[in-house]
């Protein structure tokens, strides 16, 4: 198996969610302590509502020939997957925040994940950006704003844009992507996901508002 091929899986956008959640409640103090008894429970969340779940619908959308890969190559095949998520996301917000509602900060994050994974949506109708550079840019925002936030993420970061580097090679190399696709992926995420969690007090809490009652209605 190439070893873009390996990157590819490792650093698939399923998993960045579960990742990110990982490094920050043990890596900022403020979180270790703040969510010290309810880690797993945060943890459950998040794997079924970014993980469990968007694969289960990808599996039925393979077996309903929907999609003729899991890879899903043009943005044709992306289109059901990414709606049928960014549903899931939405649903799965109203449990994550009422289990991480001490914190704003982490609310936000999830919530921009949502944002960034409706944009993606919209994008995916015209045009095939890549969502594996989406996905880490995301992560790499979130460590960006937590950082200027809390502090103690500074290697974090360093180690993202190293594995982001990484990633987009593997991308190219793989013939998925070219290179506007991959860097415009990359720089979407990362900046709006940095802005989106630095400048949550008024317009996340809107959002928020407002995807809680469609979660509701779901």
């Amino acid at each position: 198996m190439k070893i873009s091929v390996i990157f590819s899986i490792l650093l698939h956008p399923v998993f960045m969610p579960t990742i990110v959640l990982f490094v920050l409640l043990n890596e900022v103090e403020f979180f270790n302590i703040l969510f010290s008894g309810i880690k797993n429970l945060l943890y459950s969340v998040v794997i079924i509502f970014t993980f469990v779940l968007p694969l289960i619908i990808s599996f039925l959308l393979l077996k309903l020939k929907r999609i003729k890969s899991l890879k899903m190559e043009t943005k044709e095949e992306r289109n059901s997957p990414l709606f049928y998520t960014t549903l899931i996301m939405i649903l799965g917000f109203s449990f994550f925040k009422t289990t991480a509602y001490l914190s704003p900060h982490l609310c936000s994050i999830y919530l921009s994940l949502v944002i960034i994974l409706t944009l993606a949506f919209l994008i995916t109708k015209k045009w095939k950006i890549s969502l594996h550079m989406l996905g880490i840019g995301g992560a790499t925002g979130s460590f960006i704003a937590i950082n200027i936030v809390f502090g103690s993420l500074y290697y974090w970061i360093i180690i993202f844009f190293f594995l982001s580097g990484l990633l987009a090679f593997s991308r190219l190399d793989l013939q998925a992507h070219n290179k506007i696709q991959v860097y415009t992926g990359f720089f979407l995420g990362c900046f709006f996901q940095t802005t989106l969690v630095l400048y949550f007090n008024s317009s996340i809490s809107t959002i928020s508002i407002f995807l809680s009652n469609i979660a509701f209605l779901l």
